[in-house]
Order: structure tokens, then sequence, then C-alpha cells
């Protein structure tokens, strides 16, 4: 697979680096201009623009080399920037490893899977959307709309088959308040279960008051 590098210079310049002659033609149909001289070819976008549509633009032409097949390689900070609401689910992500109680668990598992307001449910009609925008794009094309609805379909019956997952979570307790409630009803057990040892009796006393 050929990759393409996307880099952010100091200056705010994005350039782009690597690819073949289609790689090329998709940056410069997305608006990257072309420029080769000694430091070897390669493909701008001036720091003069405007960010947005620096990034709007970068954004475009990575969804191009995408759908192609490229692997697209981005610098530091510059990937994140292009897809904010993917690492707001990276953060949910963090978050729901590192919640200590069912509680926590439930609080942030419910922004995700609420029916109503929840990140899942919030995709399948983004894609929904997308296959009806599809439609009136290209009424000729069915495999992409067919394709978009069964995605959102498939969204839809996750959605509502994880609906209740919050509310089960929040009622389970942290994993060393169940090893103590554990470890209390095993002793419990053993006292009431296993009869208590009689006393050992004191050593025989020998002459002179001397223990042997």
């Amino acid at each position: 697979m050929l990759s393409i590098t996307i880099t952010q210079q100091p200056t705010g310049a994005v350039v782009a680096l690597g690819g073949d002659g289609l790689a090329h033609q998709l940056l410069e149909r997305a608006g990257f201009r072309r420029h080769a001289d000694w430091h070897g070819l390669r493909h701008r976008l001036a720091a003069q623009m405007e960010p947005s549509l620096r990034d709007s633009t970068t954004a475009h032409a990575v969804d191009m080399l995408t759908a192609a097949r490229y692997e697209v390689r981005f610098s530091p900070g510059l990937g994140e920037r292009l897809h904010p609401l993917g690492d707001r689910i990276r953060d949910l992500s963090d978050a729901v490893r590192g919640a200590e109680g069912g509680v926590a668990l439930g609080d942030h598992l419910r922004q995700l899977l609420d029916p109503e307001h929840g990140a899942l449910v919030r995709v399948q009609e983004a894609v929904q959307a997308a296959a009806e925008q599809v439609k009136d794009l290209a009424p000729e094309a069915y495999e992409l709309p067919d394709r978009l609805e069964g995605a959102a379909d498939l969204l839809w019956s996750v959605s509502e088959d994880l609906k209740s997952v919050p509310a089960e979570t929040a009622s389970l307790a942290p994993a060393r308040d169940v090893a103590v409630r554990a470890s209390q009803v095993q002793n419990s057990g053993r006292g009431a279960g296993e009869p208590a040892l009689p006393p050992i009796p004191p050593p025989a006393a020998g002459r002179g008051g001397c223990v042997r």
C-alpha cells in the first residue's frame, strides 16, 4: 500500500509528500498546489490560507486518498485537528477504561449508548442522512445508498440492543468491594459451619516446679 505523509510546517503551510501519479491528481483536485524544486516533488497548501479552509481542504484530500486505498500519515496534532469527533470518542474510551465503579461506568456509557442523545444513535442518524443525500445527488446510484442504509439499520439495531447497558452497569459495584464482600461471606460461613477447636492444655509441671 502506497503512503502519503501530510505535515504542517511551523509557518502553517501544509505539505504532502509521497504517493504516485493518481495520488498527486487527487491532491491537486482537493486544492493542493504542485511544487517541484531541488527539495523534490511535493504538494502544498499556503500558510496564508484561512485556517478553517486549510483544514477542510486537507480533510477532503485525506478522504479521497483513503477511498483510493492510500495510507495517509499525519504529523503530530494535524490528524487530531482534522477529526475532532474521533478524538472525543477516544477520550470517552479512556474514561470507560478508567472507571472505578459501576456508577461511573454507567455515566460514561450513557454518553455513548443513550437511545435519544448518545453518540451511537447520532452516528446512526448521520449514516442514514448520508444515504438520503447520496440518493439526491445521484438517483441512478443504488449500491452506495443501499450500503449506507444497511449500515444505518445495523447501527439502530445495536443501539436498541445496548440502550439498557448504562443502567445495568450502574448497579455494579467496584471489583474491590465485591472481593471484600466475598471474603466476609466466606469468613462468616466458616465461623458458622466449623466447630471451634478445644483450648490447648498447659504443659505439666515436674519436680521443683520445672516444666518438662
